[in-house]
């Protein structure tokens, strides 16, 4: 059983940034670009289900509408202050006025239906014991044709693989059982997570696998641009292995729908968007108790629209939920 992992007591940024994994952090972000190449996110409603403290927010921005989603306050308020400041660098404030911060279980998003166009999930699914019901939330709230891209920690890699022939693992990492790594973690087979996604209505059209060199032996005897040129060759090439730790798949919902989101236009300017704060919460979101779609904030909010405070309500149940610093809290 998976003890679920406890962002609020620990500032997940200090894993980035003081754990030297800086190869591993350029080689997902060199899988996304390749993923998303050919997206036109003009106009479109994005989502990244376990943001964490919005470290791929980069990789996105340019979405008419980017909602990021995490279980942990304290990463979605480090993902705020993360954002603004990117942003503030950048002299895009503006832009904050497009984007969501939600708290919320992936396993009971309070998403409408189908209103994604394109969504994400990274370095989430291993903290899950039934990631096919986080699977289930998606497919309701992804458009026809839209595009879901997920990544997960891979059990059969090949630092697992030599482990077993070495005697070293006692658990094969050729079956699809998965693998329980100390008490947070899960790696799965991309066979299981595969037969998971299709049983759920989705159809795999590509497949990276990713940090393919991270062994501690080659971070510390190569040098960071070797180790990135390679990983290149290696996702491009050689990802039908499926041997990486990581491995990042895209995806379309139904085996049959013709993707309407793919386009020639590479130019990913950002749509200029009207102000957030005066469109109804109802837009998007839907109560996580009694899934009524009637939501709205009360009369007491206060704040700009990114550092409100007050309260969401539903009529339809009489549940309220608050907003705090411009983070809407689902968590029921």
């Amino acid at each position: 059983m998976l003890r679920k992992s406890d962002y609020e007591n620990y500032d997940y940024r200090q894993f980035w940034k003081d754990s030297g994994r800086e190869y591993e952090d350029r080689s997902e972000r060199s899988a996304l670009k390749k993923l998303f190449d050919g997206i036109n996110p003009k106009g479109k409603v994005f989502a990244d289900f376990g943001c964490g403290f919005g470290r791929l927010f980069g990789e996105y921005e340019n979405f008419a509408t980017v909602i990021l989603i995490d279980y942990s306050m304290n990463n979605l308020k480090n993902a705020r202050q993360n954002i603004f400041s990117y942003l503030k660098e950048k002299n895009s404030e503006h832009n904050l006025n497009h984007i969501f911060f939600i708290a919320a279980d992936v396993g009971n998003l309070p998403l409408k239906s189908a209103i994604l166009d394109v969504c994400l999930s990274v370095r989430l699914i291993h903290h899950l014991q039934e990631p096919g019901d986080f699977f289930g939330e998606v497919k309701n709230s992804v458009k026809p044709g839209g595009i879901f891209i997920l990544e997960f920690a891979n059990k059969r890699n090949m630092k697992n693989i030599l482990k077993f022939l070495a005697g070293r693992l006692k658990v094969s990492p050729f079956n699809s059982e998965p693998l329980q790594i100390g008490q947070t973690i899960l790696d799965y087979h991309p066979a299981y997570i595969k037969k998971l996604l299709k049983d759920r209505g989705f159809k795999v059209i590509k497949q990276i696998s990713v940090s393919n060199f991270r062994l501690n032996i080659l971070k510390k005897a190569l040098r960071l641009n070797f180790l990135l040129f390679a990983e290149n060759i290696y996702q491009r090439f050689f990802s039908f292995i499926n041997t990486g730790p990581s491995i990042f798949l895209k995806t379309i919902p139904g085996a049959k729908e013709k993707n309407k989101f793919i386009s020639t236009d590479n130019s990913h300017k950002p749509e200029k968007v009207t102000d957030r704060a005066s469109i109804s919460i109802s837009e998007f979101f839907i109560c996580p108790k009694c899934k009524g779609a009637n939501l709205f904030m009360n009369d007491k909010i206060t704040g700009s629209f990114f550092s409100q405070d007050g309260e969401i309500n539903c009529p339809d149940c009489s549940s309220k939920f608050p907003v705090e610093g411009g983070i809407y809290d689902f968590r029921v």
